[in-house]
């Protein structure tokens, strides 16, 4: 009976220290959660000085560089007498290649520059003479535009404007058309060498 009146008695003395005790363990972590804390510091440090190191220089040597057999190196000096002999060979290859034939592909280059320069001085002109439409609409379709000195002063700056550029349409299809005679004379002297 005596331990009957003093249970509840002791058991409310003790639930106190039970709570004080199952706090302790939950605010210290097991020990895996500190090595793992400790493992992530870690790599967090690792990542830092990593950071912090210079990169090396790249070294070029002949390793390094994709070798095609009978390529010219351009990097040193080459490694041995076999591929000096094969410098030789490609040297010797490249000036067998007659004059015209070089001289045909440079005026074909040139050629297709200048049909592009041309094609794009076609589009500036277009989007001239429409810009110039439509402000010449807006201008004349004011009631009194003969007061608009600002606008008739535009008006004759894109005519101006317009003019120049078919001048330089008309100096590049000159320019294709000599290019194009070139070519056809380096073509026709060419296909007579051979």
């Amino acid at each position: 009976m005596l331990i009957a009146k003093w249970a509840p008695l002791i058991l409310l003395l003790s639930l106190p220290g039970l709570t004080a005790a199952q706090q302790s363990q939950s605010q210290t972590p097991p020990a895996s959660e500190q090595q793992q804390d400790s493992l992530a510091a870690a790599a967090r440090r690792a990542r830092e000085t990593k950071k912090d190191q210079a990169k090396p220089a790249k070294v070029w040597d002949n390793e390094s560089l994709a070798s095609a057999p009978g390529a010219i190196s351009v990097v040193g000096q080459p490694a041995s007498s076999d591929n000096n002999s094969a410098t030789a060979e490609v040297v010797n290859s490249t000036a067998g290649v007659p004059p015209a034939t070089t001289n045909v592909t440079s005026i074909e280059g040139d050629l297709n520059e200048a049909k592009a320069n041309l094609q794009s001085l076609k589009v500036d002109l277009d989007l001239l003479q429409r810009k110039y439409s439509l402000d010449q609409q807006t201008y004349y379709g004011k009631p009194e535009y003969s007061s608009d000195k600002a606008g008739a002063a535009a008006l004759a700056d894109e005519k101006n404007q317009i003019a120049s550029k078919q001048q330089e349409i008309a100096d590049g299809e000159k320019k294709v058309a000599d290019l194009q005679a070139q070519l056809d004379a380096a073509n026709k002297s060419s296909s007579n060498a051979h």
